[in-house]
């Protein structure tokens, strides 16, 4: 008898990890993301920075009540070490007018929230998805697909529009 519910268990157990996404599924959902928002802490600095298509947005931000001022400056991939001057952001058309600048076809934004955002003391994901998503479902036609990272790997993902 044990043996029978130890293999249900098992038939169960694998039908539910078959209904979620691959790991391969998740990597391609990500690339094709025109612009990707990483929400992290970022220790000792103020500032996110944007590098190749990814902004990497300080979780700092995302506990305030209102994100602006958002301080943010751009970075070369190759020398990221590079200061470079920082643009301000005062509000939701200051941030997507930046966003099209680097990137200026972009209509699907990924929203990455890594493991290190929960470090931030009053961090909470469903309110920066929802500030998120209020400024994103501006653009026209767009989608928003969320992702989370665990030891700088993306785990899963859940479209939300």
């Amino acid at each position: 008898m044990k043996k029978l519910a130890l293999a249900v268990l098992s038939v169960v157990s694998l039908a539910l990890m078959a209904c979620g996404p691959s790991k391969l599924e998740i990597q391609e959902a990500s690339t094709q993301s025109d612009v990707l928002l990483e929400v992290r802490q970022v220790l000792n600095d103020s500032i996110s920075l944007f590098v190749g298509n990814t902004l990497y947005l300080n979780s700092k931000q995302m506990v305030a009540d209102d994100m602006y001022p958002l301080l943010v400056s751009t970075r070369d991939p190759a020398e990221l070490e590079k200061p470079t001057a920082t643009d301000i952001l005062n509000n939701d058309e200051d941030f997507l007018n930046y966003l099209r600048r680097k990137a200026p076809d972009f209509v699907n934004v990924g929203v990455v929230i890594g493991e290190t955002a929960y470090n931030e003391i009053g961090f909470e994901e469903k309110d920066a998805v929802e500030k998120l998503t209020k400024i994103f479902k501006k653009v026209q036609g767009g989608s928003m697909v969320l992702f989370h990272e665990k030891a700088g790997e993306l785990t899963d993902m859940k479209k939300l529009y």
